[in-house]
């Protein structure tokens, strides 16, 4: 039986639900072909995932974790599951390595844990979807599986454990065999990067500033949701429009860490602690020159400190998680990408660049003159920790007057969901929805640090999903109880001192009403009517191509910037055109950007953007734009 190019199954969950999988086959394309694996063939039966796994006599160690654990009689339920099975072999070697005999010898509590580290709950995953690096499903125990493809035919789950069998289907799931058991870090990020002698240097430095103990949070003991919650979250995005809703369970908190090695700080001359705040010194003293005489490091704004937080990002970035997995096929494959990174050193960004040109992504701080960047070392990354991850990066990362002039000199364009950690850290940002539903998140009140609104306000989050017109895919918008209005305030990434016109991107509809903009607490003008698309004549929308006069619609842009309007870029698109047509966002009338108008920054530092709702309706936003007031004139029309 020849194997199908299965991708993989998502499982459309509503809380409080329980809803019978039936499997369905996606006959897509594969980026990696599965059937090289050992020349392992696609094998099916109808059987349930435990009773496969009972019936499996290479299996007989795994299946009394199952039994002992009673997740059996959850994997002979209906549901989808993948489950990574770890063979005989692999489980009595674990026994060894944890000084155990057998089975019996574990507490009751770690045997779950364990269980729970080999099982995906809610997807179906084939081999042919696995990635060169993390899924974009965590285990049932919260935590990701890291897939590695070096290239020699063998495929590792978790960077030492070999895939042995591909693709065993059964009726309600998929396993993959290993050859090892499945052991994720318990340890916090801290505690794993002291144990790594590749950073010493670097974790020193951690130590000393202080900051060490700035990653040690894993989950919101406060954040608990109801029933009744869910039910009202859940009421509120009941919209027209069919979709899974979810309300998040749980609130996670996560970090990246890029660190230069032992080996590369000793290129740049530093070999301990001493020459370590020199090199920082000479870089942040520069900027901050009024900072110069702050000796302590665990002052915010001394030399080292700055160093150091400017490697540490409060979200949980995997390598596809810097900008590759917001690739999405709504994305132009000719126009670069840029994603923007607010790290933990106060009032800094990284820029993330994916360059068209050769198809390389995560490169740091580009400069436009020389090319020169920043690379994560790609033998040596995705290093797991239980609330984070850390990368190496192949020269010195800082925060120059260099970087900070790029920045201040480009359009910076933030996807709206970018602002938020949250929505990385608890795995909703960079999930793609499946092909017929949109996947949405409805988010309580208090749930996003950087967003403050009132209690009859409902935020939700829809990931990518192939209808939508919108950049990288995905979209907020904001739901009210019926007779309420929505009002909320936003705190934006840093922006370089400057002066900048402010624009938000988002769709029209007809169902979004009037909304009054306030940028630092000052009015922006007269409110504006969101329920407008772009040929209503306030607006003026002309599609390019249509006049013979203005072949490219460059005319067109003109006016309808001086009545405070532009087009959608075109460097995005809907992927499905069953809702919203036209070659990219440039070509559809209700895709628009509003410009709120022209502001001075006398120094780089975070702004409030408050929308407050004078009319019934929802609000819907896609992204935001700071552009530097002397860039507009040769702006592109991506």
């Amino acid at each position: 039986m020849k194997k199908k190019n299965y991708l993989f199954y998502p499982v459309s969950r509503i809380r409080l639900s329980i809803i019978a999988f039936l499997g369905m086959t996606l006959s897509l394309s594969s980026c990696y072909n599965s059937d090289d694996i050992q020349g392992n063939l696609y094998t099916f039966t109808d059987k349930n995932m435990g009773q496969y796994i009972e019936s499996d006599t290479t299996l007989s160690e795994f299946n009394k974790l199952m039994d002992k654990t009673l997740v059996k009689g959850l994997l002979n339920a209906f549901g989808a599951y993948t489950c990574f099975a770890p063979s005989n072999q692999a489980m009595r070697e674990f026994y060894k390595v944890k000084g155990k005999k057998s089975i019996e010898d574990f507490p009751a509590d770690s045997l779950k844990l364990i269980a729970y580290d080999h099982l995906i709950n809610g997807a179906v995953v084939m081999s042919n979807y696995f990635p060169n690096g993390r899924l974009s499903y965590t285990t049932m125990s919260n935590r990701y599986i890291t897939v590695s493809i070096p290239g020699t035919g063998d495929v590792f789950i978790n960077k030492t454990s070999k895939l042995l069998s591909k693709d065993v289907e059964v009726h309600n799931g998929v396993i993959q065999k290993i050859d090892h058991v499945l052991d994720p870090v318990r340890s916090g990020l801290a505690d794993v990067v002291s144990k790594d002698s590749t950073f010493t240097l670097f974790y020193k430095a951690l130590v000393a500033t202080g900051l060490v103990d700035s990653m040690y949070k894993t989950v919101d003991e406060k954040y608990h949701l109801t029933a009744s919650d869910i039910t009202t979250l859940d009421s509120a995005v009941n919209t027209s429009i069919a979709s899974e809703r979810h309300a998040p369970t749980t609130r996670r908190f996560g970090y990246t860490l890029l660190m230069e090695s032992n080996q590369t700080m000793n290129k740049y001359g530093i070999t301990d602690l001493e020459s370590l705040k020199k090199y920082a010194a000479n870089v942040y003293d520069n900027i901050y020159p009024e900072d110069a005489g702050i000796t302590d490091p665990t002052n915010r704004a001394n030399s080292l400190n700055r160093f150091v937080a400017y490697h540490m990002i409060n979200k949980e970035l995997s390598y596809s998680k810097f900008i590759k997995d917001y690739d999405t096929q709504h994305m132009s494959k000719v126009v670069d990408m840029y994603e923007y990174i607010e790290t933990m050193c106060p009032n800094t960004l990284i820029e993330v660049m994916l360059n068209r040109k050769n198809g390389e992504y995560n490169l740091f701080n580009r400069s436009s003159e020389t090319g020169n960047c920043v690379r994560i070392v790609t033998s040596n990354y995705d290093n797991d920790a239980s609330n984070g991850v850390y990368h190496e990066v192949d020269q010195m990362l800082v925060y120059s007057n260099d970087v900070m002039g790029e920045l201040s000199s480009k359009r910076l364009r933030f996807d709206f969901a970018s602002l938020f950690p949250e929505l990385t850290n608890n795995n909703m940002r960079g999930r793609a929805s499946n092909n017929t539903l949109p996947y949405r998140n409805a988010l309580p009140s208090g749930y996003l640090d950087r967003l403050k609104c009132t209690d009859q306000t409902v935020v939700c989050y829809g990931s990518a999903f192939d209808k939508y017109m919108d950049f990288e895919g995905d979209e907020f918008f904001i739901a009210v109880q019926n007779g309420k209005l929505y009002d909320f305030t936003v705190t934006t990434p840093p922006v370089p001192a400057g002066t900048y016109e402010i624009r938000f991107g988002y769709q029209s509809n007809g169902k979004r009403g009037v909304a009054q903009f306030y940028v630092d607490g000052v009015p922006t003008g007269v409110p504006v009517n969101l329920n407008n698309v772009g040929s209503n004549p306030a607006i003026g929308y002309v599609v390019p191509g249509s006049n013979q006069a203005d072949p490219l619609g460059y005319e067109n842009d003109k006016m309808m910037r001086n009545r405070g309007y532009m087009k959608g870029p075109a460097s995005f698109k809907a992927v499905d055109a069953s809702w919203y047509s036209g070659n990219s966002a440039r070509y559809n009338g209700s895709n628009l950007r509003k410009i709120l108008g022209i502001y001075s920054f006398q120094q780089c530092e975070n702004h409030k953007i408050t929308v407050k709702g004078l009319s019934g309706g929802q609000f819907q936003i896609d992204f935001i734009e700071f552009v530097p007031t002397n860039a507009i004139e040769g702006e592109d029309i991506n």
